[in-house]
């Protein structure tokens, strides 16, 4: 079974048994208090599997507080293992990013109504690419 350790640094390194699947697996997987529900959760055939399940179980305690900086953590990883995907990402320039998720006025833009958080946090990460290219930012 993964650890909350396992979930962050394991992300999604191809040819690993303990691979998992999509950023959306890692974060509804760690927003769960069970440990028997992640695993169910990382193993959900798609991101949109995993939510279902995680939305029937109890959340831990304090991930309102947390999920932002989780699901920064997980972009960051994301993005440093995929350069083909962090090269797209740095292809938008200083474009403001919005991202469409229907399900959640919070991670998406929601046509203008959302918080848009996955979109600012995108921009984060492209910027953070950015200084990292420039020899402003540690590798």
């Amino acid at each position: 079974m993964l650890s909350d350790t396992a979930l962050h640094l394991h992300r999604y390194k191809p040819g690993r048994q303990d691979r998992i699947p999509s950023v959306a697996h890692a974060y509804w997987a760690l927003s769960v208090a069970h440990s028997e529900a992640r695993a169910a959760i990382v193993e959900a055939d798609t991101g949109s599997a995993a939510r279902k399940l995680a939305a029937g179980a109890p959340r831990r305690k304090g991930w309102e507080q947390a999920r932002t900086a989780v699901m920064t953590d997980l972009l960051r990883g994301k993005y440093d293992q995929h350069p083909d995907l962090a090269k797209i990402l740095l292809a938008t320039d200083d474009a403001t990013v919005i991202y469409d998720d229907a399900n959640s006025a919070f991670w998406g833009d929601n046509g203008g109504r959302g918080r848009n958080w996955t979109g600012r946090l995108l921009e984060l990460i492209r910027s953070e690419l950015q200084a990292r290219r420039a020899g402003l930012l540690r590798l």
